[in-house]
Parts: C-alpha cells; sequence; structure tokens
C-alpha cells in the first residue's frame, strides 16, 4: 500500500499545527494541477491519507502550507 501524508509541527512552541490549511498539487510536463485542498487536525495530521493506492501517481508532488 503506497500513500502520501503529512505532520505538521510548530517547532517553536513545540505543539501541532492544528488548522492549518493545505493545498496537494500534482506536478507534470510543466503543469501544476490541484488535487486536494484540507485543514489539518488537532494533531497536526490529515484526518486519512492525502493519496494512496491507485491515486498516488509516480513523479513529482508539491505540498502548499498556508500559515
Amino acid at each position: 500500500m503506497t500513500k502520501l501524508t503529512t505532520h505538521v509541527l510548530d517547532i517553536y512552541s513545540g505543539k501541532p499545527g492544528a488548522g492549518i490549511k493545505v493545498e496537494l498539487y500534482y506536478l507534470n510536463n510543466n503543469k501544476r494541477e490541484k488535487k486536494k485542498t484540507l485543514t489539518l487536525n488537532e494533531d497536526g495530521r490529515a484526518d486519512k491519507p492525502l493519496l494512496e493506492d491507485e491515486d498516488f501517481l509516480n513523479g513529482k508532488y508539491e505540498l502548499v502550507f498556508f500559515i
């Protein structure tokens, strides 16, 4: 099972990055395709994997964190 996840920690306070908006992009042939927008939970994590199995394509991805 292949999956992509993220976890945000505020290293200044030592607390999870709760409530941070995240956008996931797939980069292919000089194109940037938005795959998902989500908000991190109280633990600074997504509630489920950003991508997994057949949705997880070979290639480059970009995560943009709105902090």
